[in-house]
């Protein structure tokens, strides 16, 4: 028989599948199946992932954005959330506008805002350039009742923010009178502010927090740049000025809207240098330390429903160490130490402009004087006027003029004669005027009429 023609088998040739079955290949079918399982499992899952990703993309904003919005009003806002851009770990709005359920008179507006997810519920908020306005006092009273209501929930999420600024107007339409700027807002839990009093058992705990390096402008002039802590609590809004809590900050101020809207104001001592660098006052090289407070209620007759047009009125107490009046040196006996208290009664005309205050008591030392003042506004700087008068008995004033001339034992002789030769009483009278804006260069002048007579 002749040889074959064909070809020799290549052994390197990849043999044929074997047949379903076949002898000496009995797991080569299966493993073939398995494959072509998963590769048609993994096409549907990224087919259903496209899907998911094209209706969230496509049909998503819609929805999300009446979930943002229910959100947020669960936690007592009421928002406008402008542009809804969605991604899949976070929702992106862009000019926002939104205001607190409640609360009259505060509104605002987010430029951009990024709302982190988890699934569909929120996880944080960064917010940048933040704008909150509020118009009237009025727009304080519903505070507290928000943070009582809403405060807990809305602080469960962690807040970052940029660019924050606040502005205060008297009324609809009218001038920015306040305006705190370019601040970063610091929320901070309530239990590590160092010094703050515990809330009482059962109450809900404060909204505290910072607005960091603000700018702060007076009817448009900036006139200093602080820290500005604040606290809101179940009937109060507490203020500090130049510290990172309210506690430790030199200047405080605390508003009680209910159940007649009230405030106080506390200076902790502090140096006037100081005092002028957190208000925008230049004081020069001044050494004085000042302290004070002024406690402001509705005046008699005033509607608290048009707080911000209302006239106020309270007692100021201001104590100045290392001040005394300007005086001859034959009245240092009189005016000893280097401390100066004022007390005064104030009322604050509607409109703002002017403060009066009457039964001011001044006192240095022995020297006692009472008289009436003004305090008139003018732009960001304010004209300061006092009028006061008191009596010196001649037998002290001598006597002191006697040891402001002659010392040791011939001084204290001297002024024991002269008090005894001496009867009456020396009327004096004095007169300041200062600018709030130049307060070292304060026009003190002073004058005196003599009543005194020899005793016989």
């Amino acid at each position: 028989m002749l040889p074959s023609s064909r070809p020799s088998p290549d052994p390197d040739a990849a043999a044929p599948l074997a047949a379903p079955g076949a002898p000496g290949d009995s797991c080569g079918a299966p493993r073939g199946k398995r494959r072509r399982r998963a590769l048609i499992a993994a096409l549907v899952v990224v087919a259903l992932v496209a899907a998911a990703v094209a209706a969230l993309l496509v049909l998503g904003p819609p929805a999300l954005r009446r979930h943002v919005v229910a959100e947020a009003r669960a936690r007592g806002v009421a928002l406008d959330p402008g542009a809804v851009d969605v991604g899949l770990d976070a929702v992106r709005l862009r000019d926002a506008r939104f205001s607190l359920l409640g609360v009259r008179g505060l509104s605002g507006t987010v430029a951009r805002t990024t709302i982190a997810l988890r699934g569909l519920s929120p996880t944080g908020i960064t917010a940048d350039g933040v704008e909150l306005t509020l118009v009237g006092v009025d727009a304080l009273e519903g505070l507290p009742a928000w943070v009582a209501q809403h405060g807990p929930r809305a602080s469960a999420l962690r807040l970052t923010t940029g660019r924050v600024r606040l502005g205060l107007r008297d009324r609809e339409g009218g001038p920015e009178v306040l305006a705190l700027t370019d601040a970063s807002l610091v929320r901070r839990a309530a239990g590590s502010v160092q010094g703050a009093a515990a809330p009482p058992p059962g109450a809900p705990r404060p909204e505290v927090g910072v607005l960091k390096q603000a700018r702060v402008l007076v009817a448009g002039n900036e006139v200093a740049r602080t820290d500005i802590a604040w606290s809101i609590g179940a009937t109060a809004i507490s203020l500090g000025f130049g510290g990172e809590d309210v506690p430790s900050a030199p200047l405080r101020a605390e508003l009680r809207p209910l159940p007649s809207p009230s405030a106080s104001i506390e200076l902790a001592p502090t140096p006037l240098s100081a005092l002028g660098a957190l208000l925008g006052v230049d004081v020069g090289a001044s050494t004085m330390v000042v302290s004070g407070t002024f406690e402001l209620r509705l005046a008699a007759g005033a509607d608290r429903t048009a707080l911000s047009e209302a006239p106020l009125e309270g007692p100021i107490a201001l104590t100045v160490k290392g001040f005394t009046l300007p005086h001859p040196r034959e009245l240092d006996g009189l005016l000893f130490g280097d401390t100066t208290t004022l007390k005064a009664d104030a009322h604050i005309s509607g409109d703002r402009r002017r403060i009066a205050l009457s039964a001011v008591e001044v006192a240095a030392g022995a020297l006692k004087l009472k008289g009436t003042g003004t305090i008139q506004r003018e732009g960001t700087d304010a004209a300061i006027g006092m009028d006061l008068s008191g009596s010196i008995p001649c037998s002290l004033l001598a006597g002191s003029a006697a040891m402001s001339h002659l010392t040791g034992a011939v001084g204290l002789l001297a002024r024991d004669l002269a008090s005894r030769a001496l009867a009456g009483s020396v009327a004096v009278q004095v007169r300041v005027d200062a600018r709030a804006s130049r307060l070292t260069a304060a026009r003190v002048t002073p004058s005196a009429i003599l009543r005194c007579k020899v005793r016989l």
